[in-house]
């Protein structure tokens, strides 16, 4: 019970000192409601979020001049680690403070700019020495082909606890596919999907998607799959459900989204800043609001609030090139 009280640091220094209190510690519950991890060139960058009353825990991983590793924390000295690679540490770390039974991640956002080969396979090397599953709710991957570094650290996440997820990158592959099987099943019963990049999805893949928040933004949507996820959304029902779709393509090229049909039921309520508002009303169940313009689709079922989408950010510009340009972030912390 003294332990559950502890602040992260507390918790550290008794893990510490005793073979007694590391057990203790270990076997004691813990939430970190945000954990992020930055791996650049030369630097693994690692921040652990509490509520605000603690301070944010971030330690730094970089190669040294020897080839070891130097590790930064903010108000003590560094600590130099002979004959290591920076990034075997950092991931480590990450695993003995995070990989544990009785650890849970509200939301870990990853970030990879540089070797996303060797971030992948580092991955894979560390955490599979351990035989407790990562405990995540939500994961944000964002970076150079940072996609597959996702799905490594998805492999090794408990299942039950991991429902939702976010990838933002104009040039990730092999998103959501039928063709991957163990990725398309990790997909597929998520409760929340976020997705931006230009990738090529199939409908199917996209319609057996069960998540009841949905955020895409690609290219070329077809006019069928739009029906179909308003028809589908619409039979269910499902109260908060919700989904958000961006045709990235009219944003860059002014190339506008095609209705010709709108499943029966709903009816035009009235237009307004260049959306077509749709509802469909029943006293007996969630009312469905459509609205429709130019370049995107949102769909919202009764109360949307705890729908939340990640993308509704006040400093976050969906249609804004800025947000993918990898230039500007790649050489700037303050940016992750």
């Amino acid at each position: 019970m003294l332990v559950e009280k502890c602040d992260f640091l507390s918790r550290r220094r008794l893990r510490a000192s005793s073979s007694r209190m590391y057990q203790v510690v270990n076997s004691t519950k813990l939430y970190i409601p945000s954990v992020e991890i930055g791996l650049w060139g030369g630097e693994v960058k690692a921040k652990l979020k509490f509520d605000q009353l603690e301070k944010e825990y971030t330690l730094k991983f970089k190669k040294n001049q020897t080839g070891g590793t130097q590790i930064c924390q903010d108000f003590r000295e560094d600590v130099f680690v002979e004959n290591s690679d920076y990034m075997v540490e950092g991931i480590d770390w990450f695993r003995q403070m995070c990989l544990q039974k009785n650890v849970t991640i509200g939301r870990l956002e990853i970030e990879a700019i540089f070797n996303p080969q060797k971030v992948e396979k580092t991955l894979d090397l560390v955490l599979r020495k351990s035989e407790t599953p990562l405990k995540i709710k939500s994961i944000f991957c964002v970076g150079m082909t940072t996609a597959d570094i996702m799905w490594k650290i998805m492999h090794y996440s408990d299942k039950k606890v991991l429902k939702e997820m976010k990838v933002k990158h104009r040039k990730a592959r092999s998103l959501v596919s039928s063709e991957i099987p163990m990725v398309f099943d990790l997909c597929r019963n998520l409760k929340k999907i976020e997705m931006e990049c230009t990738c090529i999805v199939s409908d199917e893949d996209l319609l057996a998607l069960n998540a009841s928040v949905i955020v895409l933004k690609f290219e070329n949507f077809s006019e069928d799959l739009i029906y179909k996820l308003i028809e589908k959304f619409t039979n269910r029902r499902e109260e908060g459900s919700a989904f958000w779709i961006v045709d990235s393509k009219w944003a860059h090229r002014k190339q506008k989204l095609s209705f010709k049909a709108i499943p029966p039921g709903l009816e035009k309520v009235f237009c307004q800043n260049g959306y077509e508002n749709y509802q469909l009303i029943d006293t007996n169940k969630p009312t469905v609001s459509l609205r429709l313009s130019d370049c995107e689709v949102i769909l919202e079922i009764g109360d949307t609030s705890k729908a939340d989408f990640w993308i509704d950010d006040p400093d976050y510009d969906l249609l804004d090139d800025r947000a993918f340009d990898e230039s500007d972030s790649e050489d700037d912390e303050d940016e992750f």
